[in-house]
């Protein structure tokens, strides 16, 4: 059950999503101590793949072999689970885009290439990492004003107004959400036909996440699906249609996030309601992981105690009442102190340590010493945690 998220600098020409001071070593060493089973590594496909002068995807050296050493870093330390997480997509070659979280609209001949793309680039990645076995194929696509999905002639830092056209509906962000995961799959299914999709999470665990959800099942139930080309003669799908939600993802995927601390009955609804979606569509019985999860305490110690004190609770009533859940990824290992100029302000905060910029350093809080005893036992000696605190 006990995932964790960070992003330190594992390449040196790829922006880390850490302060200075986390490193892969640090991470690895702390997952040792904590007692981490399972670790979503964010490896975005454009920074491990590119394009050579034949338009031919290939790997970036050596930013492919730092991941692989990164995965056997972690595995060193105990953990059994890495999930490749992606929230970037390549476009095929020689097509511009205006943003980079552009992605062609369903049924031009621009999207049939993106997603050949897909499937390419996800056969070489699980090639690359044969002891993987999950693969996370995207990140909250519905979330609003297209921050994470938009159509080409959105512009980053346009106004909402000049980028509405530019925004796919629900149904449309489903499509394409359901397309990855099909192309995806069988990217990975070529070279390792024991690879697992995990679905893109939504935005949110409320109402929209859940038409998003409903969408998603609704557009594989439709027999549409996967969208490809037709055969120009005959007009026969080039792909058989599926409407077994397995042929797109092996395990649901949400991110309960719950800003108060201990948890209600209202934030216990949401989640089975969500389940809820899958079961009405003929799915039950789905497994899921949840690939984030945590609170931030904005430098609080009345924050840093409640948080201590609510998380281990509510990963239990998770589990208790959703049967087929599987792991919970926290997030985020350390305070994020130095983040982009933009960041929300709640993103420094979710460590279960400080940051190493911090005066106390790799201090570990309240909530990591209630998951580090609720994992390992109320016996165990966590000395290691203090291992790095100054």
């Amino acid at each position: 059950m006990f995932g964790m998220q960070e992003q330190p600098t594992v390449c040196a020409n790829i922006a880390a999503g850490s302060d200075k001071g986390v490193t892969p070593d640090l991470v690895a060493n702390l997952c040792g101590a904590l007692g981490v089973k399972s670790f979503r590594l964010l490896m975005n496909t454009p920074w491990v793949l590119e394009y050579n002068s034949a338009g031919e995807l290939v790997f970036r050296q050596p930013n492919i072999q730092n991941f692989k050493d990164y995965a056997a870093l972690l595995r060193q330390h105990g953990v059994k689970n890495i999930i490749l997480s992606n929230t970037m997509y390549m476009y095929p070659y020689g097509a511009s885009r205006s943003w980079w979280r552009a992605v062609p609209g369903p049924g031009t001949e621009l999207y049939f290439k993106f997603m050949e793309q897909i499937e390419k680039s996800y056969e070489m990645i699980a090639g690359a990492f044969p002891d993987v076995t999950y693969f996370e194929v995207g990140n909250e696509m519905n979330a609003p004003n297209g921050i994470n999905l938009c159509k080409e002639g959105f512009i980053g830092g346009a106004t909402a107004t000049q980028n509405a056209p530019y925004i796919f509906t629900t149904a449309e962000q489903a499509q394409i959400t359901a397309d990855i995961c099909y192309y995806a799959n069988r990217g990975i299914k070529s070279v390792n036909p024991n690879g697992k999709i995990v679905a893109p999470a939504p935005y949110l665990i409320d109402s929209l996440a859940r038409n998003y959800l409903t969408s998603i099942y609704d557009q594989i139930k439709s027999g549409n699906l996967p969208t490809c080309r037709l055969e120009s003669t005959t007009q026969k799908r080039e792909l058989s249609s599926s409407t077994n939600p397995s042929d797109y993802f092996e395990y649901l995927n949400w991110h309960p996030y719950t800003s108060g601390g201990a948890y209600t009955l209202e934030w216990l609804r949401q989640n089975e309601a969500l389940y809820q979606v899958a079961v009405d569509h003929g799915d039950a019985g789905r497994k899921i992981v949840m690939t984030e999860f945590g609170y931030f305490d904005s430098y609080l110690e009345r924050r840093e105690t409640l948080i201590g004190s609510a998380c281990v609770p509510a990963i239990e009533v998770l589990a208790d009442r959703l049967k087929t859940l599987e792991a919970v990824f926290l997030f985020r290992m350390f305070n994020w102190t130095t983040p982009p100029t933009g960041t929300a302000t709640a993103e420094q905060t979710y460590g279960l340590f400080d940051s190493p910029l911090q005066a106390t350093a790799v201090r570990p809080k309240p909530i990591a010493l209630s998951l580090f005893f609720h994992y390992n036992g109320v016996s165990a000696n966590p000395d290691l945690l203090y291992k790095y605190m100054k």
